[in-house]
């Protein structure tokens, strides 16, 4: 079983997916490192090398994606997964196409390779995919207090159209079930017992399919007693 943590920067998909895989015993797969795309830096070194270098940035993402999930079906069990190849596609490739960093060649290249990936078994959707979303400046205050350098450097502008399109995919999106919380409600930095709700709303979604031993420890939350 397969459960996929979608969401912007800033909304806690890294915190929710180890919490989640601590709970209920899963296995977790986290975001590749920056580090093992060669295509990074120089994407990122002018406007004429994004140009240059989003189509293979894009093609490296997406090859790795599917890399990393051919071996996670292959050794089997429960996993749990920080961003989806969905996301890779339909919202970060997608976004450089409409920034005019790819051609509509380019474009219908990516679209053509990840139609026919989306067919290999390895693409079976999620059981679930749990979406984290919220208000634009609430999410934009997280990634100010917490994000990394780069992030808390980047441009307001840049997160809104990321914002935009992750609520357009979100609600376009058909693969599987899709359980969406508001960021505002679960924030596992300030408040880790929040998992709690959540695992609550997880094992409604997927009765009998969660393992049945679950290794959180008992929650510490005091009841108040008439």
């Amino acid at each position: 079983m397969l459960i996929g943590v979608a969401g912007m920067v800033g909304t806690g998909k890294t915190t929710l997916s180890r919490a989640l895989a601590s709970r209920f015993g899963l296995q977790i797969a986290l975001e590749s490192v920056d580090a093992d795309n060669p295509w990074l830096d120089s994407f990122y070194a002018g406007p004429d090398e994004m140009r240059a270098y989003a189509l293979p940035l894009q093609l490296h993402f997406l090859a790795t994606r599917f890399a990393s999930m051919r071996r996670m079906r292959g050794l089997g069990g429960s996993w749990i997964l920080d961003r989806t190849w969905y996301e890779d596609a339909e919202i970060f490739a997608r976004g450089l196409f409409e920034q005019g960093l790819m051609t509509a060649d380019e474009w219908a290249l990516y679209r053509s390779l990840y139609a026919e990936l989306l067919h290999s078994p390895a693409a079976r959707p999620p059981r679930l995919m749990i979406y984290l979303h919220g208000p634009l400046d609430i999410i934009a205050e997280r990634i100010a207090l917490r994000g990394r350098q780069k992030e808390r450097e980047t441009s307001i502008d840049y997160w809104a159209a990321l914002h935009g399109r992750y609520e357009r995919w979100a609600s376009e999106f058909r693969h599987c079930r899709m359980l969406t919380l508001d960021v505002q409600d679960y924030d596992l930095v300030s408040d880790p017992d929040a998992v709690e709700d959540i695992a609550a709303r997880l094992r409604t979604e997927l009765e009998g399919e969660l393992p049945q031993t679950e290794l959180w420890p008992p929650t510490t939350r005091k009841r108040a007693f008439a």
